[in-house]
């Protein structure tokens, strides 16, 4: 048994030394648009002026448990919906694009999105190959025929304040298939440049405001390279 331990731990003492290589692209990479509907998940109307922000990841080698991060922001790029709540966005895309990147959805009044079919998706806590393989089937039409995403529009004025000044209570029932992340939590907005949340910035602004709240920056924490 020592040896085993030995070994195992001169082999996390070797792979944290290696040099960290450099993040890279996948050769297979082409560039594709998505392509996709925003609604109210309450009525199923369009919602007109979301703004819509795609953040594309590159994973690096950096030994093992790759600190300090798992993944490095590489781009970004942001539409906002028309009048029926459509929108385009390019970028980057792989066969691994529904793990690499992230989509950002806000509105002044609503909470996080979901995929229009999320309540027949697997439970990812109970079957999350299942769960994967869904959302990949649903990443690959955000490239193909396009999708619909339901906004969550809040009920309450606590449940604003709570998703745009504090956060979820564990309580909460945020409802099937949304995300429990808030705009100011920390992972929501990981790695993400300042400058690259001026429009998003806005329309945060304009929901403090309208709860009496003061201004607050957001801040994608960006992580040490």
């Amino acid at each position: 048994m020592s040896r085993l331990v030995a070994l195992f731990t001169l082999a996390v003492a070797l792979s944290s030394c290696a040099s960290p290589g450099p993040p890279r692209p996948d050769p297979s990479e082409t560039i594709r648009t998505r392509i996709g509907q925003v609604v109210d998940a309450d009525t199923g109307r369009p919602v007109q002026g979301a703004i819509v922000l795609v953040v594309f990841y590159l994973w690096p080698e950096r030994g093992f448990g790759n600190f300090p991060a798992s993944k490095v922001f590489r781009d970004s790029q942001e539409a906002t919906t028309d009048q029926e709540g459509r929108f385009e966005v390019s970028g980057p895309w792989t066969s691994h694009s529904w793990y690499d990147e992230a989509v950002l959805i806000f509105k002044p009044g609503y909470g996080p999105w979901r995929f229009q079919d999320s309540d027949s998706a697997p439970n990812p806590f109970e079957a999350s190959r299942a769960y994967s393989a869904w959302l990949q089937q649903r990443w690959e039409r955000f490239v193909d025929t396009g999708v619909v995403i339901e906004l969550r529009p809040f009920r309450t004025r606590e449940e604003r304040v709570k998703y745009i000044d504090q956060r979820w209570d564990l309580q909460d029932n945020v409802g099937v298939g949304y995300g429990r992340e808030t705009p100011f939590g920390w992972f929501y907005l990981f790695d993400i440049p300042t400058d690259r949340l001026t429009h998003f910035q806005v329309l945060v602004d304009q929901e403090r405001a309208d709860l009496g709240l003061p201004p607050r920056q957001l801040d994608g924490r960006r992580q040490p390279r």
